[in-house]
């Protein structure tokens, strides 16, 4: 196929910038034209036909006097007034002519030099007026239609206007129609459909290159997209294969807690094995939440909101008091909830578990339950180090660690199963530091 020759974004508004001024040139040479045709055909007079219509008028008023005066001496291309001793006795004119022919006459302003003051022989004066301009020969025609000057220069300015508006409609047209395949362009990459970009029927230079560079931004964001999902793909991987290693070490551990609950154990010592036993059931459900990552979202049902809070508090007791840290349960609010129980019950506990494992020894992890402008907030605070400003940005990114508050045992799965859990839920994953650390989910109440 040969190459299209393409036009530059320069030469369409040279084009159009010439067509302008050279048709409103030939517009104008040919008003012109025509209007001097007018002319030597007899249509129309000559400008001057007035001023010289007056000159001829000035002897034949001389040798009047303001009794003898007689108009139709006077040819009807001049506007004239009789006066005398500063009264108008006789006159053609019209209110507004009259008026600047008297200021004139008596040494005004006005236009003295379209206007002849003549003596007539009694004393009297005749004032004669007259027009640059080319009025219809027949007097009839003077009579009955509009001045002829101003209705062709009328004429003139529409027919510019016309020629500009229409090059102007032209030329917005070509660019009109350029655009619609930028445009197209554009929801061709948000459809990732990149084979719809038409480049073949661009006609502009400018506008060509730019859907190559959009053609080429979408191919690049459907590799980059396509590399995000491989590495998504290489992530879930990498949680199937920890959710499968992590087996093994959880059945030996329930295996030996089940053995040491046989045997004759003290009241702590049996309270210990049993939170043993239940931090690996709990283990269990994550790694069964783990398996089915990629599973359509829990069912939400309704849910009593201080039951969810009675199951927390009992988890947060198990993980704060072996490692010497109080916990405080603030429960302002009671009442219904619609959600996934599990998947709520995981979340929490995710927030209490890093909680307790960022607060030193004799500090303090609080939870509160509360309701705010008709949202449910769960919120854990600890008196740990709080999150670096790193941490605060990507807090909820899968297998992401603050270097400040991790070590091998977390995976930086924790806040990005939380965020997961809220986003399910219609609500978000807030953190912040208090000044130390502090977590909430906040999710719409639907009672």
């Amino acid at each position: 196929m040969a190459k299209r020759k393409l036009t530059s974004l320069r030469s369409v508004l040279l084009r159009y910038l010439l067509l302008c001024g050279g048709g409103c040139a030939l517009i104008l040479v040919l008003w012109w034209v025509i209007f001097m045709q007018l002319i030597n055909i007899g249509f129309l007079l000559p400008a001057v036909a007035s001023a010289q219509a007056c000159a001829d008028a000035r002897e034949t008023v001389a040798s009047m006097t303001a009794d003898t005066f007689d108009s139709l001496q006077i040819s009807d291309l001049c506007r004239w007034a009789v006066v005398q001793n500063d009264t108008v006795l006789q006159t053609n004119m019209d209110d507004r002519h009259l008026k600047i022919a008297l200021n004139a006459f008596h040494g005004g302003s006005g236009n003295p030099g379209y206007q002849y003051d003549v003596k007539m022989a009694d004393g009297s004066f005749c004032l004669l007026q007259y027009d640059y301009a080319t009025p219809y020969a027949d007097p009839a025609l003077r009579d009955t239609l509009p001045d002829f000057q101003t209705c062709y220069i009328l004429l003139l300015a529409v027919l510019i206007l016309v020629w500009l508006g229409w090059q102007t409609h032209c030329t917005v047209r070509t660019f009109a129609a350029e655009t619609s395949r930028l445009n197209a362009a554009v929801d061709a990459i948000a459809a990732r459909q990149l084979e719809q970009i038409d480049t073949d029927g661009v006609r502009i230079r400018e506008f060509a290159v730019t859907l190559q560079a959009l053609q080429t931004m979408g191919r690049e964001l459907t590799d980059s997209l396509q590399s995000q999902w491989r590495m998504e793909q290489q992530r879930t991987e990498q949680i199937a294969a920890l959710a499968h290693d992590l087996k093994t070490p959880l059945t030996v551990i329930q295996g030996n807690a089940d053995l040491l609950a046989e045997d004759a154990l003290s009241a702590d010592q049996q309270t210990q094995v049993e939170a043993i036993l239940r931090g690996t059931e709990r283990a269990r459900h994550y790694l069964a939440a783990l398996r089915t990552a990629g599973a359509a979202p829990a069912v939400q049902t309704p849910l009593a909101s201080h039951a969810l809070t009675e199951r927390l508090a009992q988890t947060a007791r198990a993980l704060c008091a072996p490692a010497g840290i109080q916990f405080i349960l603030q429960e302002e609010w009671q009442g219904t909830i619609r959600a996934a129980e599990n998947d709520l019950l995981r979340a929490a506990e995710n927030l209490l578990d890093n909680a307790a494992a960022h607060t030193p020894r004799g500090g303090t992890v609080t939870l509160t339950v509360a309701r705010e402008n008709n949202r449910f907030i769960l919120r854990v605070t600890d008196t740990g180090p709080g999150f670096t400003a790193a941490a605060l940005a990507r807090a909820g990114e899968m297998f992401y660690t603050d270097a400040a508050r991790s070590d091998s045992a977390h995976q930086g799965l924790g806040l990005y199963s939380a965020r997961r859990t809220a986003a399910a839920h219609g609500g978000t994953l807030r953190v912040s530091n208090t000044p130390g650390g502090c977590a909430e989910l906040c999710l719409p109440i639907c009672e």
